[in-house]
C-alpha cells in the first residue's frame, strides 16, 4: 500500500474519544469524501479501517493497482466529538446524507456494494468528464 495517509493531522489528541469522522480522498488537488463514521473510540475505529484497507484494497473502493498509487492520499479528519450514541448516530446519517460519501450507499450509515464503491472511486480518480468530472 503506497497511497499516502494524514491521519488527525490536527486533532488526533481530541479523536481518541467519541464522535464523527470523515476521510476523504485526494488526488491532482482535488479532493472528495470517500466515507463518513461514527465511534466511541474515533482513532481505534480509523486505525481499523486502514488495517481492513491494507487487508483488501476493495474495502473503499481502491484496486490493488490504485492502493500502490503514492499520488493518492488518504485525510482523517476528525468533524465533531460527540459522546451520546444516540446523537452521533444521527449526526452521522445527516452528515451522510449531505455530503453523499463516494463509498457509501446513502442508505444509513451502509457502503455501497464492491462494485459500485470501485466505480465510484474509479470514476473520481480518473476524473472522467463524461461523468462529471473537471
Amino acid at each position: 500500500m503506497k497511497i499516502q495517509i494524514e491521519f488527525f493531522k490536527d486533532k488526533l489528541v481530541e479523536s481518541i474519544g467519541a464522535g464523527i469522522y470523515e476521510i476523504d480522498v485526494c488526488k491532482d488537488k482535488k479532493t472528495e469524501v470517500l466515507y463518513i463514521g461514527e465511534s466511541v473510540f474515533v482513532l481505534v475505529r480509523c486505525a481499523s479501517h486502514l488495517y481492513e484497507l491494507k487487508k483488501n484494497p476493495n474495502y473503499f473502493g481502491f484496486t490493488e493497482k490504485t492502493v500502490e498509487n503514492p499520488e493518492i492520499k488518504l485525510i482523517f479528519h476528525l468533524l465533531e466529538q460527540v459522546d451520546d450514541t444516540q446523537e452521533r448516530k444521527k449526526c452521522e446519517k445527516e452528515i451522510i446524507n449531505i455530503k453523499k460519501p463516494l463509498s457509501q450507499s446513502g442508505i444509513g450509515d451502509r457502503q455501497k456494494n464492491v462494485e459500485e464503491k470501485i466505480l465510484a472511486l474509479t470514476n473520481f480518480l480518473e476524473d472522467d468528464i463524461s461523468i462529471g468530472g473537471k
